[in-house]
């Protein structure tokens, strides 16, 4: 029966479905993944997302392999370097967040008019071998004649997490390092930004959502439905300016000052690093397999179709 006062019963919330996604690291450099946290994005495709910072690109990859994740966003070269030992369940990458490198050349001394070849002799603090930024840093580097390990040191004993408090006790004459650290040191006055990455490396298949491919046949609406919210949140950070975009986000960075934030935001968006939409391009993913070649890193040239499924990400922008 229908209350006294004519009102309805109302309907029951439909429950969201829960996905954990494990973060290969906790950075404004996936600014619209927050985005579409913070605006309501993933709750209003019916999501409820539990987002991890798995500190590392071989982590978050054990935690999908192990089943602790649903999906993780790490580069795209896991997925080839997974899929090369033909494991019977793939990961597959389904949706591509970044375009280009985000991560920044931070120098212990100023380099006004900074040459890459200004690198020649110098301590160079990397990235995670095998890792895009490492990938990506010695094809620069090679691009503008240093043989890393020859023509300059080429540093990788250094955890991710432990690289910028390195460099600051002295480690190395430069270190590439992703935001929030690479603005901190500067704050700190320890270091100085006297490149980016992305913009000297170009397009490829960077930062990426992967998931199993059986869990993409078992719960891919939940993947379109998430993919549509990382289009929103890309195309909303796209379209608004930074001071906009870091007050949806600042919730996940709190403790960090607006306008180290603010500075963050505008060096990314100079790189044009985030993806313009979710699609994970065949091109780009060959000039990634070409840079994995390059690297010395690539045993089994694995087809696109092999590593990449584009149709949740077609599926997603049809709607």
């Amino acid at each position: 029966m229908a209350p006294s006062d004519g009102r309805q019963d109302a309907a029951p919330a439909k429950a969201l479905k829960k996905l954990k996604l494990y973060e290969v690291t906790h950075s404004l450099f996936y600014a619209p993944q927050y985005v579409a946290k913070n605006l309501g994005f993933f709750r209003e495709e019916g999501l409820d997302v539990e987002i991890v910072s798995g500190e590392g690109g071989d982590k978050v990859t054990t935690a999908l392999l192990s089943g602790q994740a649903d999906l993780i966003l790490v580069g795209a070269e896991m997925a080839v370097y997974v899929n090369a030992q033909n494991p019977s369940d793939p990961i597959v990458v389904f949706a591509r967040l970044t375009q280009r490198d985000g991560s920044f050349l931070v120098a212990r001394e100023p380099m006004p008019n900074f040459r890459w070849e200004d690198l020649r002799g110098k301590a160079y603090l990397a990235q995670r071998k095998g890792g895009m930024p490492d990938t990506i840093a010695q094809h620069i580097l090679r691009k503008h004649g240093l043989e890393p390990g020859r023509d300059l040191e080429y540093l990788q004993n250094v955890d991710y997490a432990n690289l910028a408090p390195a460099f600051m006790a002295g480690t190395g004459d430069v270190v590439q390092l992703f935001e929030p650290f690479a603005s901190q040191v500067e704050r700190a006055g320890k270091g100085y930004v006297v490149a980016g990455l992305g913009e000297e490396a170009g397009t490829v298949l960077y930062t990426s959502y992967l998931t199993r491919r059986s869990r993409l046949e078992t719960d891919r609406d939940a993947f379109v439905a998430f993919t549509r919210a990382i289009a929103r949140a890309q195309t909303y950070v796209l379209e608004h300016d930074d001071a906009t975009v870091y007050k949806a986000l600042k919730d996940d960075f709190s403790g960090l000052d607006r306008e180290v934030a603010l500075k963050i935001l505008e060096r990314l968006r100079s790189q044009d690093v985030w993806s313009h939409d979710p699609l994970p391009p065949k091109e780009d993913y060959a000039r990634t397999l070409e840079l994995i070649r390059e690297a010395g890193r690539l045993e089994h040239p694995l087809p696109y179709e092999a590593v990449v499924d584009p149709t949740v990400a077609e599926a997603a922008l049809a709607r």
